[in-house]
């Protein structure tokens, strides 16, 4: 009995793949669609490489080597990589290996990109300091305080939006930057 069920769901599923493909087989894909749509493939594919980089899976030479294999074929690598690395930037992490790619293998000049990340991560350093204390004072007022009782910025909802949105901010302040490459 279960079986006639399968089957009988596995007809109905065949039947509205026919559905669909009889539906667009007429369609094609416009040349911007085809475009928008290689695009987004390799931003992923970038993705992909940064994240592998990240993890210290691959070491810079082999990114070099992929990003020189697809160069020729894709003339919006450079733009991708250069976008998708500054979308790597985080405020709490070393984004020294991030830079290397931008010198490295898009020869751009990264002091601007440097000195707004550093600027972002003091103005940070100051917000949480500011938060730690109102965190503090909030406890003193639920009468929890003493020499054990130590804030946790960290685990701060507030603080942490604020970090997701400076990460934000910085990310499009960096994309705005002149391009020096």
């Amino acid at each position: 009995m279960i079986i006639i069920y399968e089957v009988a769901e596995m007809a109905e599923i065949k039947s509205t793949l026919d559905i669909i493909m009889e539906r667009t087989k007429n369609l094609t894909m416009t040349d911007e669609e085809k475009a928008a749509f290689r695009r987004k493939e390799m931003a992923g594919k970038v993705r992909g490489w940064i994240q592998r980089y990240r993890d210290g899976l691959i070491d810079l030479d082999h990114l070099k080597s992929e990003f020189a294999k697809e160069l020729s074929a894709n003339p919006d690598l450079t733009s991708i990589l250069r976008s998708q690395v500054l979308d790597s930037t985080k405020l709490n992490e070393d984004n020294s290996r991030f830079l290397i790619i931008l010198r490295d293998i898009l020869a751009i000049d990264t002091k601007d990109i440097e000195s707004e990340i550093e600027s972002a991560k003091h103005e940070l350093e100051s917000l949480r300091v500011k938060r730690t204390a109102a965190i503090a004072e909030d406890l003193k007022k639920k009468k929890i305080y003493g020499s054990a009782v130590v804030p946790n910025p960290v685990r701060d909802w507030v603080l942490q939006e604020i970090l997701t949105r400076a990460e934000t901010e910085l990310r499009a302040q960096l994309k705005s930057l002149p391009r020096k490459d």
